[in-house]
């Protein structure tokens, strides 16, 4: 493996140049950067994808300099973006089936249930099976000897649950009286 060096001037650890590997991208990087959003050569840099407390300043830097935000990083500003855009259309759903079963509990209930089962998640899934695979080794996340697994950024859990009707009906329940609030 080639080694280079960074001179990263105060950055780096009492002025020291920051050592770091040189490798190729594993192809399921390659894939994430392509799913990404962003436009090539645009990036915002790595603070609009990871929050700032979470990655320390010497590896933020590092990252930058050799090339942009981590596949991990951009993977999960992805499956935000998608869980937040279900989560929208899922609301204006839940309302306007309220609305037009109003008066009918029973059958609003099972309508949303149906309509809840009948979503199909596997885009955001497979980035989140892909997450909870391989971020451990790409965020190179420390281990709890104690337990033998990983511990997240920040001492958090890392794994992403799947998304599924259970999902949806923990978010937006099939209660017509709930659905109906605010409307």
């Amino acid at each position: 493996m080639d080694h280079f060096y960074l001179p990263l001037g105060s950055v780096g650890r009492g002025g020291r140049a920051l050592r770091t590997l040189s490798r190729p991208l594993p192809l399921d990087q390659e894939q994430a950067a392509f799913e990404s959003d962003g436009r090539v050569g645009r990036e915002q840099g790595l603070s609009a994808q990871v929050p700032s407390p979470l990655v320390p300043t010497e590896k933020r830097a590092a990252a930058l300099i050799i090339g942009g935000t981590p596949a991990w990083s951009r993977r999960l500003k992805r499956i935000d973006a998608l869980t937040d855009a279900a989560l929208e259309r899922f609301e204006r759903s839940w309302r306007a089936m309220a609305g037009s079963w109003r008066g009918k509990p029973e059958q609003f209930a099972a309508e949303w249930r149906s309509h809840a089962a009948a979503v199909d998640f596997g885009r955001v899934n497979e980035l989140i099976r892909r997450h909870n695979e391989y971020f451990p080794a790409e965020a190179n996340l420390a281990m709890d000897v104690h337990t033998g697994d990983f511990i997240g950024l920040g001492g958090g859990e890392y794994r992403r649950q799947l998304l599924d009707a259970a999902w949806v009906l923990d978010q937006f329940p099939a209660d017509l009286s709930l659905a109906l609030q605010g409307v």
